[in-house]
């Protein structure tokens, strides 16, 4: 029992691991490309940008500094010292009053096969989603079909076809 415990907790520690360090350059640029909401992203984009570019002189009205404020005391490395990049990914979007969605309806523009015979979803909002793992079963889903993707256990995801076929998928881009 305490070896599933012990595997079960440490999934999460090796996918952050396999992406790359956050602390690098290239691990928070992967990083800002997986956050699902327009804004979320975007904030996570200009904030690498702030630490790569010197600053420019800001106009922002005065209403929006204290969030700024806030936003720069939240990133500073004092502060995030010891929690994880997915915790820091998570704060930022919340202070930013992103709403983390349950689940996406989109519709399939092309499904094609990646090696091992796991189908991969291209969606019409630019998404691509990739079969976890290939059981074999033939996929029952074709352009124009709408798809919904909801959040499972533990990070996981499942893509549900027209058909009512289910799969563990993971989001490639």
């Amino acid at each position: 029992m305490k070896r599933l415990l012990f595997l079960l907790l440490a999934m999460p520690l090796s996918v952050v691991v396999s992406a790359g360090p956050p602390n690098t350059l290239s691990g928070q640029v992967l990083a800002c490309r997986d956050i699902v909401p327009d804004a979320a992203r975007l904030t996570c984009f200009d904030r690498m940008a702030a630490t790569v570019a010197p600053a420019r002189v800001s106009r922002a009205p005065e209403s929006s500094k204290p969030a700024a404020r806030a936003a720069k005391g939240a990133l500073d490395p004092q502060r995030t010292f010891g929690l994880s990049h997915a915790r820091i990914v998570a704060q930022e979007a919340s202070a930013a009053g992103v709403k983390e969605l349950s689940h996406i309806t989109a519709r399939v523009v092309r499904v094609r096969q990646a090696p091992h015979q796991a189908a991969i979803f291209d969606l019409d909002n630019g998404q691509v989603w990739k079969q976890s793992e290939s059981d074999g079963t033939d996929v029952f889903a074709k352009a124009g079909d709408s798809v919904d993707i909801s959040r499972g256990f533990l990070g996981s995801y499942w893509l549900v076809t027209p058909s009512s076929q289910r799969f563990n998928v993971v989001r490639v881009r």
